[in-house]
């Protein structure tokens, strides 16, 4: 860091997190607090939680003048923000502290007034619902590409058509990676997009990094998309709930997103969480190559051990369409050959061998792999994965995967009307033919199988009944009942 002093502005490089740092200096300097948050640096905790929080407590402070080099309370972020856009490609980047959902939804207030539909594609968060309730914007959902029953970016085909049915959408939304570690071929879609004048937003929460391991794989920052959110938490190094929100150059509406974030934004937001962004911001910029390289490899250790077992499906480039890819630090596997359910894979892999993956569902299980994985980790897997794949398992039910049934009809309202109407709660036996009060997802992935305004069919139903027997856990009902319209 170094000063101007005859302008009165710092200059901060990548190798500063002037957050992060001048944050740390501040709480070393054993200043007498007389301010929020009253726990003093941790003094104030219960004993268990002070003992394990250390000096990272007093590192938990609040708008501080002092704390910000004498500046103003948002000096030191907006410092960091700009050191975030020059490191990632971006316009201007803002720092999230309630998750990556917080982005989605001020993304999609930031269009309210653009157009009434907005193009979605339909394997989007829960988030983006929420923010369609928010914004009053009606979804005309476009289909996602289907690969071995798991959903990934639109093609280029269904994004042209959709455009030429809605000229006049607001934008397009877009998930990629998916939530299981699926990328598709972003470029040309973006380029339709320019050309249309349509803005393109993109649902980057579980990506951003893979350009570090492969340049050539297209992300929102090298197709120049107009605005992108991350989920930094996720796998980028950065503490549980944080996230960031890149512009591109396109993006025309920066005013309102900025109204949208402060409408949503805590005014008290933890500068624990943000000072950890700018640390990870700082790694990743500095060593984010090495760091998703040694992922990568340590997941093709994996793969190059359990691909040839006889009782396991490993899913690999070879199914996928041209363009689309596996994210190298993600693993989806199934051991239905030999009769296991995803789900029950999941199961055992953590109460018998002590080993937590991401995610399960009825066919697959997706493990996440780290480039903080420690290599004993990495060998513990590939054993407990030969030991289920030369085991039979118990589930016979060995048929093909069945996507959720989602409905291919236009809503009957929009999102933002429909939670507004008179409401009852019926059982799920009662619901076909209703129309949705609330959204019901699988979660995770948090990929909603109805939304409010949505017509609920009996494939619907069926489908969550038969999620839930076979394990699935089902956000979105209550007493297992289903908020439908009066």
């Amino acid at each position: 860091m170094s000063k101007n002093y005859n302008m009165s502005t710092y200059s901060f490089t990548q190798k500063d997190a002037p957050l992060f740092e001048n944050f740390l200096h501040y709480s070393r300097k054993g200043m007498a607090a007389f301010h929020t948050p009253g726990h003093r640096g941790g003094r104030g905790c219960e004993d268990l939680f002070r003992s394990l929080g250390g000096e990272f407590l007093r590192l938990d402070l609040t708008e501080l003048k002092g704390a910000n080099l004498d500046q103003d309370p948002d000096f030191l972020i907006k410092k960091a923000e700009e050191l975030a856009a020059e490191a990632f490609g971006a316009k201007q980047s803002y720092f999230l502290v309630n998750g990556a959902s917080i982005g989605i939804m001020a993304a999609l207030l930031a269009l309210k007034g653009l157009g009434k539909e907005i193009l979605i594609a339909r394997n989007c968060h829960l988030s983006v619902i929420n923010g369609l309730i928010l914004s009053g914007l009606k979804p005309v959902f476009i289909s996602p590409t289907w690969v071995e029953g798991l959903p990934c970016l639109p093609s280029l085909a269904v994004v042209t058509n959709a455009l030429k049915d809605y000229p006049d959408a607001a934008g397009v939304f877009l998930t990629n990676p998916g939530y299981h570690g699926i990328y598709g071929p972003l470029g040309e879609i973006a380029k339709l997009c320019k050309a249309k004048k349509v803005p393109l937003l993109l649902d980057e929460a579980h990506g951003g990094y893979l350009k570090y391991i492969n340049n050539r794989i297209e992300e929102a920052s090298t197709v120049d998309a107009d605005l992108w959110v991350w989920g930094t938490h996720k796998m980028m190094g950065s503490l549980t709930q944080t996230g960031m929100l890149h512009l591109g150059s396109g993006f025309q509406n920066r005013e309102k997103l900025e109204d949208a974030l402060e409408l949503l934004s805590s005014t008290s937001p933890s500068y624990l969480l943000l000072a950890s962004l700018d640390s990870a911001r700082r790694q990743l910029y500095l060593n984010g190559r090495a760091m998703f390289t040694r992922a990568a490899e340590l997941s093709e250790i994996v793969r190059q051990e359990i691909i040839n077992l006889p009782g396991l499906k490993l899913i690999e480039n070879c199914y996928l369409p041209t363009g689309y890819g596996v994210d190298p630090t993600k693993i989806i596997l199934s051991l239905a050959p030999v009769g296991w359910s995803g789900i029950k894979v999941e199961e055992i892999l953590r109460q018998k061998y002590l080993i937590q993956p991401e995610y399960a569902d009825r066919d697959y299980v997706y493990i996440f792999v780290s480039y903080a994985q420690e290599r004993k980790e990495v060998c513990s897997l590939i054993q407990a994965l030969t030991n289920l794949a030369t085991t039979a398992g118990p589930d016979c039910d060995r048929g093909r995967i069945h996507p959720p049934p989602w409905n291919r009809q236009p809503l009957q309202l929009s999102p933002s009307e429909a939670v507004n109407k008179p409401v009852t709660y019926l059982n799920l036996q009662e619901v076909t033919g209703k129309i949705a009060a609330g959204w019901v997802a699988a979660y995770p992935p948090g990929i909603p199988l109805w939304v409010p305004g949505e017509q609920i069919s009996s494939a619907m139903v069926e489908w969550l009944i038969s999620f839930q027997r076979q394990g699935g856990y089902i956000r979105g009902l209550k007493k297992n009942q289903v908020k439908v319209i009066q």
